[in-house]
């Protein structure tokens, strides 16, 4: 049930931004993630962590601090989802009814973009590049952030391989195997 609500929390809250118009807002994604080794927890400041890189379309920000790795939204499209819910908040404010459904989902959207996705580095064998995107995998073998995704697009296949691969250099400097 745990992975379940993972999956659904994010896709499910952000679809209906459109709010009635039929419409889906440019900035509208779903983040679908299903695994055992993550767990929410807040949103982590990149100017604070050990490395970060960014997907090329700069929709998601993969971070590696001393005891986490964590996958969230990038802080441009954080600040996008706000303006674009700041904008629906304003079309609903001549009708009550989608006022009040526009502060409940504006309410937990906005709670939710500020959250993010994390594993903690101790539960990670190693992280490898390997044809054309980034895995993880847990000391126990498994796969970890295997169906990250945003908007249909896997996201560890999303960076540079440059960024990639100084990743999985600086996450083997970390563990203490470059």
């Amino acid at each position: 049930m745990k992975t379940l609500l993972r999956r659904l929390a994010i896709p499910a809250l952000l679809a209906p931004l459109a709010l009635g118009t039929g419409a889906t807002p440019s900035g509208a994604m779903s983040l679908s993630l299903s695994d055992d080794h993550v767990r929410w927890s807040g949103h982590r400041d990149p100017a604070d962590a050990r490395f970060a890189i960014t997907t090329e379309d700069g929709k998601v920000t993969l971070l590696l601090t001393d005891h986490v790795v964590a996958v969230q939204l990038s802080e441009r499209m954080v600040h996008k989802v706000r303006r674009e819910l700041r904008d629906k908040r304003e079309d609903q404010e001549d009708n009550a009814l989608g006022m009040a459904i526009a502060s409940a989902v504006i309410g937990t959207v906005e709670h939710l973009i500020d959250d993010s996705f994390v594993c903690c580095v101790s539960d990670l064998r190693d992280v490898s590049y390997d044809h054309g995107r980034l895995r993880f995998t847990a000391r126990n073998g498994e796969s970890v952030f295997e169906d990250a995704d945003v908007c249909d697009t896997d996201v560890m296949a999303s960076f540079s391989e440059r960024d990639a691969r100084s990743f999985v250099r600086e996450f083997r400097r970390l563990k203490g195997r470059d």
